[in-house]
């Protein structure tokens, strides 16, 4: 007998306990990230949004194009994280596509949001928007204006 329950009774005492922390380990935790993702927790910081762009079928007009989203964002007091404006300045896009890709899904991760532009969505777009959606990464679909 313990307390009012008496621990005979068949049921795993000890297991439902545990189930119970860990359901609100989760809860806390979910909850502590999106604080964070709201700029409520740890201080003023700016929330970095993932520019998510083509750039293979037309890189030069592609970069001028994300170069001036990236310029919008911070008028706007966001942090744009756009790596096709500088990963073409050392990795070459021919032979280095797949180590390119592997840092901007790294880049994914720390942001705190993935905005889509433009009409059609690339293979490489399709994987940092998979990465977003696996880390739980609010993902947002904006009309591309010119």
């Amino acid at each position: 007998q313990y307390g009012e329950w008496d621990s005979g009774d068949g049921r795993d005492y000890p297991g439902e306990a545990l189930a119970e922390v860990i359901d609100a380990l989760n809860y806390c935790a979910a909850e502590l990230v999106r604080l964070r993702r709201a700029g409520r927790l740890g201080g003023l910081r700016t929330r970095r949004v993932y520019v998510c762009h083509a750039f293979a079928d037309d890189p030069q007009a592609n970069t001028e194009r994300v170069r001036k989203l990236c310029r919008a964002l911070a008028e706007s007091g966001f942090l744009p994280v756009a790596p096709q404006v500088y990963l073409p300045q050392f990795l070459d896009e021919g032979t280095e596509r797949e180590r390119a890709l592997s840092l901007c899904l790294e880049l994914v991760g720390a942001c705190d949001e993935v905005r889509v532009y433009g009409g059609h969505v690339t293979a490489g777009m399709r994987r940092e928007i998979e990465r977003a959606e696996a880390l739980c990464i609010p993902v947002r679909f904006v009309e591309e204006v010119a």
